[in-house]
């Protein structure tokens, strides 16, 4: 059975959200579109001088996995990082040559590959290492 995410009313307008992960007891991480918004429970965005509240990026986001400090947003030919405190590009993989697909990131960071032009082709896997989840 899949994971239901949350439908969010923004603006007059719907947004489904991507990916939802509690941060702390008041606070809830939610991923739209190419949009990481860090909200309280009553979906506001939370305010904090010392961490960025939105953090945007230039593509549509397919799965993030929430570290300490950052967050990597993982889209279909790469992934970014991006720091909770600074909204600056911690980390960057990027090849319009390659698909890639988040495999799982439980303890550590699995990325599968293909190349774009023969998706059935046998795929690269490879760990990032440095990463654990922490949420």
């Amino acid at each position: 059975m899949g994971v239901l995410y949350p439908t969010l009313v923004s603006d007059n307008h719907q947004v489904d959200a991507i990916h939802v992960t509690q941060l702390e007891r008041d606070t809830v991480l939610v991923c739209l579109d190419q949009n990481v918004k860090i909200v309280n429970l009553q979906g506001r965005l939370k305010s904090n001088k010392k961490l960025a509240s939105e953090l945007s990026f230039d593509f549509c986001i397919g799965a993030v996995v929430c570290l300490q400090d950052s967050v990597l947003a993982f889209w279909k030919h790469g992934m970014q990082g991006k720091s909770f405190k600074s909204n600056e590009v911690t980390q960057e993989i990027s090849d319009l040559s390659r698909v890639f697909r988040l495999l799982g990131s439980d303890r550590v960071v699995v990325l599968e590959s293909r190349p774009t032009d023969n998706p059935t082709a046998l795929s690269n896997l490879y760990i990032l290492a440095g990463h654990e989840n922490s949420y």
